[in-house]
């Protein structure tokens, strides 16, 4: 039977004082590629956040398999674009650049190794030629390709999204479809992310974590397709 990559074992979830997800019990496996699907305010990034490692679990277990496919095993993490700082002066390269740091010996440059995977990764997510523009004159599309860029360069086992398709047109949206959908495939990442419940989001994803009260749901995006049209549908009364 497979192992999983991820485990999380009556895992509490949230911030000191403030748990919003309690007795959390999952296994995540390489190649899934699961939403997480909820409300405003329900526990989407504070779950993602515990899963990378940035937030720790109010009680229970969150651990991370780190032998898994030849990768070095850990989370990329790839936030809401909104929250990252216009202000930083950097260009594309050195963004994609910040996912290697970890890596990187004190007071060292980034080694070849390194420089090899950031430019791997700026060509995964197809934005070679803007390596020198600046971060802060790219389109909503192209800042997020580059965050992912950034989480690749790490070399993770799972790719962890924060509202990867939010503010973005209709065709950015498809475009980011497609590449997360080819990276699934192409590259047999596990990913775990968080939006707003969209129709794109069948092209890459099966398995759906619904937030309810307080409680992780597991469902089926089919499932949740159907409910949403059921929900949408004119209603009998309103017909007659």
């Amino acid at each position: 039977m497979a192992e999983p990559i991820l485990t999380l074992r009556e895992a509490t979830v949230g911030y000191p004082g403030h748990p919003v997800l309690r007795d959390v019990t999952l296994d995540v496996f390489r190649g899934q590629s699961i939403a997480v699907v909820g409300p405003n305010g329900s526990g989407k990034t504070a779950f993602l956040k515990t899963v990378a490692g940035i937030l720790r679990p109010l009680a229970g277990e969150v651990r991370l398999h780190t032998s898994i496919d030849g990768r070095r095993g850990g989370v990329g993490y790839v936030p809401q674009r909104a929250t990252v700082s216009s202000l930083l002066p950097l260009n594309v390269y050195e963004v994609v650049e910040m996912g290697t740091y970890e890596s990187a010996k004190p007071w060292r440059r980034v080694d070849a190794q390194a420089q090899e995977r950031i430019a791997w990764a700026l060509e995964e997510v197809g934005v070679t030629e803007l390596a020198r523009k600046a971060y802060t004159d790219l389109s909503g599309g192209q800042q997020q390709r580059v965050l992912i860029a950034r989480a690749l360069a790490t070399n993770p086992a799972i790719l962890v999204m924060d509202e990867p398709l939010a503010s973005l047109d209709r065709d950015s949206v498809r475009s980011m479809v497609v590449l997360l959908a080819r990276l699934r495939s192409e590259e047999g990442l596990t990913m775990l992310w968080a939006d707003h419940f969209v129709p794109a989001l069948r092209e890459v994803v099966r398995d759906v974590m619904l937030i309810e009260d307080a409680r992780l749901i597991w469902s089926r995006i089919e499932v949740l397709l159907d409910r949403e049209r059921r929900l949408l549908a004119p209603s009998e009364a309103t017909q007659s």
